[in-house]
Order: C-alpha cells, then sequence, then structure tokens
C-alpha cells in the first residue's frame, strides 16, 4: 500500500515528533508499505525512503500554517497515496496522529506556567487561532478514518474537544529503546558517571530532563526540593532561555550545590544509568517518553498526574503520582517518599517499561492502518 506521512518538519537525526515520524516510516516499510515523507522543512534526505518538501509561501507562520494544512494531503493523493496519516495538523488526513491533544486544551493550560497576560496573548494570536482552526477541521472531516494519540489523557482530550465517534481515537504508546536505555550492571562504571557530574559522594541523584523548565515544572520541583544537607543532588539536563532565572532559585534557597544545571547533552542514556530517579512534576505532559526511558534504566519516575506517563506506571510507582504539582507541600512529600524507596524500585522501573517496547508499537500501528485501509473500501 501506498502510505504518505505528514509533518510540519523532517530531520532524519531530530529527536521527539521528528523521531516518532522516522520510527513509524520504518515499521511501514519493512512491513511492505511504500512510504512517502511530506514535509515544509526538510533539513536533510532520507537514505531509507524518499522525502518531498510541500512549498509554502513567505507571508507569516499562521498562513504558512494554513497552507500546509490545505495542501500537504491533496498534494500527496495527487501522487497515489492511498493513506494520508499526519504528524502536523491538516484538514483532510485519513489518519491523524496527535502527540499533545486538542490545541485549544494546552492553550488552556498554558496558564499553570504563563502570566494572565501571556496565556490571553497566546489565545489571541493569529498562529494560534489558525492552529484551533485547522485542527476542528481535520477531526470534524468526514474522510477522517482513525485518529492516533499517545496516551488516555490525549485520547480523552481529544473525544471531549471533538465528540469523535466511538473507536475513532486509540491510544498508542511510544515505544521505548531497551538496548539502549538499560540500567548500568557495572557498580564501578556507575561511580564513575556520577563522579564526572560532580555528584559522586551524594546519597540520592534525581534527574530532570526537557527543554521548556516551566511547562515541565521545574520552578515547583526546585521549591519542594530538599534542603542541600540531605545529600540529594538535582541534575537538570534540557535548554531554556530563562536558565539563569531558575539558577537563582536555586541560589536564593540556598541550592547552588545542590541543584546542577548540565544543558543540553546527546548522552542522556548514560546519565540514566547512574541516576536514582527521574523528577518530572509537568504542568502539562500527553505522554513523557523520558520517563518510560528512566524506568528502562532502571531509574524510578515521578511525574504529575497532568502527565500521560503517569497511566504506565507500575503499582509500586502509582504512589509517586503527584496529583497537582502546584501544591508544593504534596510534591515535597512525594520526593520524600521517592529518596527513601528508590533503591528497592529499580527492577519494578525496569520490568515495566519492558512492556512498552517499538515492537508492541508497530503490531498495533499497523493494524489500525490496516483498520483505516478497510475503511475506504
Amino acid at each position: 500500500m501506498r502510505l504518505a506521512l505528514i509533518s510540519r518538519r523532517f530531520d532524519p537525526a531530530g529527536g521527539g515528533t521528528e523521531r516518532d515520524l522516522n520510527v513509524t516510516a520504518g515499521i511501514l516499510s519493512r512491513a511492505g508499505h511504500q512510504v512517502t515523507i511530506y514535509a515544509a522543512e526538510v533539513r536533510a534526505p532520507s537514505p531509507a525512503w524518499m522525502v518531498k518538501r510541500v512549498a509554502t509561501p513567505p507571508l507569516g507562520r499562521a498562513f504558512r500554517l494554513l497552507w500546509f494544512a490545505r495542501s500537504a494531503g491533496a498534494i500527496a493523493r495527487r501522487d497515489g497515496a492511498e493513506i494520508v496519516l499526519s504528524f502536523a495538523r491538516i484538514i483532510d488526513a485519513d489518519v491523524l496522529r496527535s502527540g499533545g491533544g486538542a490545541h485549544s486544551s494546552y492553550l488552556r493550560a498554558a496558564r499553570r506556567w504563563r502570566s494572565a497576560a501571556g496565556a490571553a496573548a497566546m489565545r489571541l494570536a493569529p498562529y494560534h487561532r489558525v492552529q484551533i482552526a485547522v485542527e476542528a477541521a481535520g477531526f470534524r472531516n468526514p474522510r477522517l478514518r482513525r485518529a492516533i494519540a499517545v496516551s488516555n489523557l490525549v485520547r480523552d482530550d481529544l473525544n471531549a474537544a471533538f465528540k469523535l465517534a466511538p473507536g475513532v481515537a486509540a491510544t498508542i504508546y511510544n515505544g521505548v529503546e531497551l538496548d539502549r536505555f538499560h540500567p548500568e550492571p557495572d557498580s564501578a562504571a556507575r561511580r564513575e558517571i556520577r563522579r564526572r557530574l560532580g555528584v559522586a559522594d551524594c546519597g540520592f541523584v534525581a534527574l530532570f530532563v526537557g527543554n521548556g523548565f516551566a511547562r515541565k515544572g521545574l520552578g515547583y520541583l526546585i521549591e519542594a526540593w530538599p534542603p542541600a544537607n540531605s545529600n540529594a543532588r538535582l541534575v537538570v539536563v534540557g535548554a531554556d532561555r530563562k536558565t539563569n532565572d531558575y539558577r537563582t532559585l536555586a541560589r536564593r534557597r540556598g541550592l547552588e550545590r545542590t541543584v546542577a544545571f548540565l544543558g543540553p547533552r546527546n548522552d542522556v542514556e548514560i546519565l540514566m544509568r547512574s541516576a536514582d530517579a527521574l523528577a518530572l512534576p509537568s504542568l502539562f505532559e500527553p505522554f513523557g517518553n523520558v520517563a518510560v526511558e528512566a524506568m528502562a534504566s532502571g531509574a524510578p519516575a515521578l511525574v504529575s498526574g497532568w502527565c500521560g506517563a503517569a497511566e504506565v506506571m507500575p503499582p509500586e510507582l502509582r504512589r509517586f503520582v503527584v496529583g497537582n504539582p502546584l501544591d508544593s507541600s504534596e510534591l515535597a512529600a512525594k520526593l520524600r517518599g521517592l529518596i527513601e524507596q528508590a533503591p528497592t524500585l529499580r527492577a519494578a522501573a525496569r520490568a515495566a517499561a519492558e512492556a512498552y517496547t517499538w515492537k508492541r508499537h508497530g503490531r498495533e500501528l499497523l493494524a489500525l492502518i490496516e483498520e483505516a485501509a478497510a475503511m475506504r473500501r
């Protein structure tokens, strides 16, 4: 079957959505399908499958988004695509994959980490208004056969926002690379990693991994972090234009030697092997791949109830799901419990992650594509 994958950007070396796109293309190609990728921005060619750029006029990002949404699917079908699976918001996909839920829900959630004026400005901006309109048109288009959600949190949001017919939206969790993310069996190697990080003598090391610190709750995490004399260290990995503000917050709380900011890293899997836990008290997180990657590395994860990854926590870790990460006292209590019990949870964390493989993801994806194709006949 000839399949078109639609994305705003194609980057064979990218992470996040770009990585998911590449994984999906690989799964479909190995199953015998002919895959072509259509993108507004192509950062590099692919040696594995055809990639076509969808030209958009240089008339502002809102207009470019609308142009792409109206033209990408039509171009793919003109080229002979039998099924159009879109990772981007377009108006005429056969299958829409949502990695973030309804855009209107994201804008409402932004009030949790933005000022009232900032959140209002987002809602009124033409770019965001176009995203809402395009998304609504796509999910209400009679051509739509199935929708893929990265979590039940996202699936339920799509159903509520667009009143989808029963069974249209299905949850397919992303997989984790178990051969890349795994516990460090050599205690000496683990100690060496911690030595290079400057936390060799610490009793407990937690990672925070992600960009966009405000949305991911770093400020609340620092506010709830134990005092410096607790021998617990927080290692922050990621980029944010307001990193210095978070450094100042840590310093104001006397945690300048307790909270380390490493910036972006390309060796996160190695850092995870050295950590005792992951802390991700996000204020909005459709899934949170990093939580499952940490668990695969043997590091139990503390996440918020506003994080889709909370759904895949094993019973042993559910008590560390923070219902409201804005509540510093609840977050601090969960952290204290995790610090005490993390060493006994490593095996349970790894076992839980092993259930979420890319092979499993592939089986569920292929079944959904076959269902969508059958509905067209």
